[in-house]
């Protein structure tokens, strides 16, 4: 999918993020796999155009995906807003927890590249 405008960049990063969620619930690496590259796609897109801080939007979105992808990328951006969000998932019981645990824990280290 050619990404055309923002618009379409963020109705898509919603869509895969959502599905990339549910694929990781249900153990599904394959299509968990494929909407992570559709992830990384529209991030590539936001980058490019200047418009990674469209993402603020999606911080309190119903979908813990969503929110957590979102926070991830915004960490270099709006560090304290992003960090509050990963620190709320980490406290849901489940597998996002302890992705939001290691996101964090790696951040402060300095390991991540975003």
């Amino acid at each position: 999918m050619k990404i055309k405008n923002l618009e379409t960049a963020l109705a898509l990063f919603e869509e895969a993020a959502i599905k990339h969620v549910e694929a990781t619930e249900q153990g599904d690496y394959k299509t968990g796999n494929k909407n992570y590259k559709n992830i990384a796609k529209v991030i590539d897109y936001l980058k490019l155009n200047n418009q990674l801080l469209s993402l603020k939007q999606f911080l309190n979105h119903s979908s813990v995906g969503v929110r957590m992808w979102s926070a991830t990328y915004l960490l270099p951006l709006v560090e304290n807003e992003s960090l509050k969000v990963l620190n709320e998932i980490s406290n849901i019981p489940g597998i996002h927890s302890l992705t939001a645990k290691t996101t964090i824990s790696e951040w402060q280290k300095g390991n991540l590249k975003l």
